[in-house]
């Protein structure tokens, strides 16, 4: 997997982006940009030297003297890595690791996809906080567990060998983002749900034009911004409607009086956002426990 620069607004929160592989990093996923999403600055996931350089190697390493000597080089111009770990035996193990752990991407990104009802041609995706914990959630339950850096492969990399997931997941709130390639006549762009999880989403779920949904509109902003919501759309550069993008409110309720549960940012795919926004936060309610 990827991280890649996220194309939507600057966020605190750690995410992980796991759909189509852009770029050069390898880390755990991989997400596809697609036009600027709505306001606020471009969100960049920076990689320390040395994670770049655990990740970028080949995915098959042939372990010979000439290997040795240029991982030896390498590992001399990458602060903090000892080249004398690079034995044979670690480059062996380190091989084989990044293989089973590129597998259990690939697997993790397309039940992701088949869950959602993603088309891995046309797009890519991100998660965040309960989001990612969410599909953490739904990997385990599917049978699908990380693989273990082994110790001589921590050892080589002076790592803990921490999870993927570490740092990324939990929180009380979550973001997804969804984007979608241009196709044909269609510009693409991307929509990014914002949720709580203590607010469950009912059976019956609507949304409201925070633009041009009147009092009703006005009354479901001030209760995001008075909530956990608020601080979630704080991290990412806020909206207001005066912004480009759209924005509505997942509420429970046909009327859209029963609650603010949810809400999701739109940039020129309001159509896809109407009709699946309110399922993706199901989904992903219902893998929290």
């Amino acid at each position: 997997m990827t991280i890649a620069p996220a194309t939507a607004h600057s966020q605190t929160q750690s995410s992980v982006a796991l759909g189509k592989a852009v770029g050069n990093t390898s880390v755990a996923a991989a997400s596809t940009p697609a036009e600027a999403p709505a306001s606020g600055p471009v969100d960049t996931v920076t990689l320390s030297a040395e994670a770049q350089f655990r990740m970028s190697s080949p995915t098959r390493l042939s372990v010979t003297a000439e290997s040795l000597a240029q991982a030896a080089a390498a590992a001399k111009t990458v602060p903090g890595l000892d080249a004398e770990r690079f034995t044979p035996e670690a480059m062996a193990a380190h091989a084989e690791w990044r293989e089973r752990h590129r597998d259990y991407t690939g697997k993790v990104r397309d039940l992701v996809n088949q869950t959602f009802g993603l088309d891995a041609e046309r797009n890519g995706w991100a998660a965040g906080g309960a989001a990612l914990t969410a599909i953490r959630n739904l990997a385990e339950k599917n049978g699908l567990i990380e693989p273990e850096m082994p110790p001589a492969v921590a050892n080589m990399l002076q790592t803990t060998g921490e999870s993927m997931w570490s740092g990324k997941s939990g929180g009380s709130t979550g973001m997804f983002d969804v984007t979608f390639l241009p196709n044909g006549a269609e510009k693409g762009g991307n929509l990014r749900i914002l949720f709580d999880s203590g607010r469950k989403p009912s059976a019956d779920t609507s949304l409201v034009d925070l633009k041009r949904g009147g009092t009703n509109a006005q009354t479901a902003l001030s209760n995001i911004r008075a909530s956990a919501l608020g601080a979630s759309l704080d991290s990412v550069s806020g909206w207001t409607p005066g912004d480009a993008a759209n924005a509505y409110a997942i509420t429970n309720g046909k009327d859209g009086h029963g609650g603010v549960v949810g809400m999701v940012i739109v940039n020129g795919v309001d159509d896809e956002a109407k009709e699946r926004s309110a399922n993706i936060l199901r989904t992903l309610q219902g893998l929290i426990p």
